[in-house]
């Protein structure tokens, strides 16, 4: 007896199904006992922006040091200092908001850091997510406080704000 041949609409067919299915999966809605992978979200999520070199260390640094001088000039002029021309006002907002954007992106190249960091102090007590987010908050006040000009690295120094935190 031969075997019998498909058709290619029947295959067609099948391969909908077997996608639909395994779309089903994917996006079914795990049950409140089930503990969805946060950590695998997250590790992905992080993983996406790139490690920072040297250089870019320093000119973010700067870029973030440019920014929190600009606030400063803007809030001296609202404590009773005179206030800028409306040109220099504006020159100053756009240098504050590119200080901010390059802090988060040094924050964000450096989250794999409090990772590793917090892998080696999850088993003391505390779930790993925890920890992670306690070293981010570490992570974040060493950006604010980071002094390029010493001419360290910037991930010698956030090591041990995240260790504090």
């Amino acid at each position: 007896m031969a075997p019998t041949a498909r058709t290619p609409t029947a295959r067609t067919r099948d391969d909908r199904r077997a996608t639909t299915r395994t779309a089903r999966l994917r996006t079914r809605i795990p049950e409140p006992d089930e503990e969805p992978d946060l950590l695998g979200q997250y590790l992905t999520q992080i993983g996406a922006t790139p490690l920072l070199t040297a250089e870019e260390e320093v000119r973010l640094a700067t870029r973030i040091e440019a920014g929190v001088r600009a606030r400063e000039e803007l809030e001296a002029a609202d404590t009773g200092e005179p206030a800028p021309t409306p040109g220099r006002r504006r020159a100053l907002e756009e240098t504050v908001h590119d200080g901010q954007e390059a802090k988060d992106h040094m924050v964000r190249a450096n989250l794999r850091l409090v990772v590793s960091m917090a892998k080696r102090h999850a088993h003391r007590g505390l779930p790993l997510l925890d920890v992670i987010q306690e070293g981010n908050l570490g992570l974040i006040r060493a950006v604010e406080k980071f002094d390029h000009t010493k001419g360290f690295k910037f991930s010698t120094y956030a090591t041990w704000w995240i260790r504090q935190a």
